[in-house]
């Protein structure tokens, strides 16, 4: 892992302390437009920065988490996006342990493939939560499987499709809108909100991941992003989910496609970042 500065919010202990630990995964594969996720991992960091680590929602203080932000997985240049993600992976292996809970900052959505794959073996009955506007289920785009519209499709080859629920879709190509999969609820079929506590009691046995898109957002609250789509959540909505899982047992989350040079206000890594507090100190807040 290479070290960064400066960290994420509170996030002052080193790894032999910690039992949350955030990390980066500056990847970014092969984007046709607007590019610079692979900056979201720093732009997050730089972000926190400007929000408080107390809840007053929650009445929890990220300073009582036992945190740390271990710094960037390194990933090799001018290899294919597959050999870049095996390299993600194997770090994240070298730290990882059963106990820890992982939060990784991407990154386009394609880095969450490797963290599944590192995680996954050590939860046979994991469970995955996608927050986005995109289902990232394409075969392939641009002529590559490992891509960020394909982010999902490659994530349902290591845990199966009927274990991953997909939440707040609100486009796609009509390849991914007529092969949905078993949990796929798009906005237009209910709110994201209402889904979400809903599936709660299902989800609620099992071991679940949270990966969140910033793009689950309006463009109006997170127009910093690489595909952004209106019709989307208010923070306020996103932070109202990230609450209503808090009776699961998350054993890990991500927050991808954070692309700042697209936003010149800041606010959606301020946004993200609020968002982050809010997953950290919901599902993992009586940790010590």
């Amino acid at each position: 892992m290479r070290e960064v500065s400066p960290r994420f919010i509170a996030c002052h202990r080193p790894l032999s302390d910690a039992r949350i630990v955030l990390y980066g995964v500056p990847f970014e594969g092969r984007v046709n437009l607007r590019k610079g996720a692979d900056g979201g991992p720093r732009e997050l960091r730089i972000a926190s920065d400007s929000i408080e680590t107390y809840s007053p929602a929650l009445r929890r203080d990220l300073e009582d988490l036992p945190l740390a932000d271990i710094g960037d997985c390194v990933l090799p240049d001018g290899v294919p996006p597959r050999e870049q993600l095996d390299a993600a992976r194997d770090e994240i292996l070298a730290w990882w342990r059963p106990g820890l809970r992982p939060f990784m900052l991407g990154g386009d959505h394609t880095a969450t493939v490797a963290v599944i794959e590192a995680l996954a073996p050590a939860f046979p009955d994991l469970r995955i939560l996608q927050l986005d506007a995109h289902p990232d289920t394409r075969e392939e785009f641009l002529g590559e499987r490992y891509s960020y519209a394909s982010a999902m499709a490659r994530v349902m080859e290591v845990v199966p499709a009927g274990r991953v629920y997909q939440v707040g879709m609100r486009t796609g190509s009509r390849e991914e809108w007529e092969r949905a999969r078993p949990h796929f609820h798009p906005a237009l079929a209910g709110h994201p909100l209402d889904v979400v506590r809903r599936l709660v009691p299902e989800l609620g046995g099992h071991p679940l991941y949270v990966t969140i898109d910033v793009d689950v957002l309006d463009p109006s609250e997170a127009p910093g992003t690489g595909s952004p789509e209106p019709g989307g959540l208010r923070v306020p909505e996103l932070v109202e989910i990230v609450r209503a899982l808090a009776p699961c047992r998350v054993i890990g989350g991500d927050l991808v496609e954070v692309a700042q040079a697209w936003d010149p206000t800041g606010r959606t890594g301020i946004a993200a970042s609020w968002v982050i507090r809010e997953a950290l100190l919901a599902w993992w807040g009586d940790l010590r």
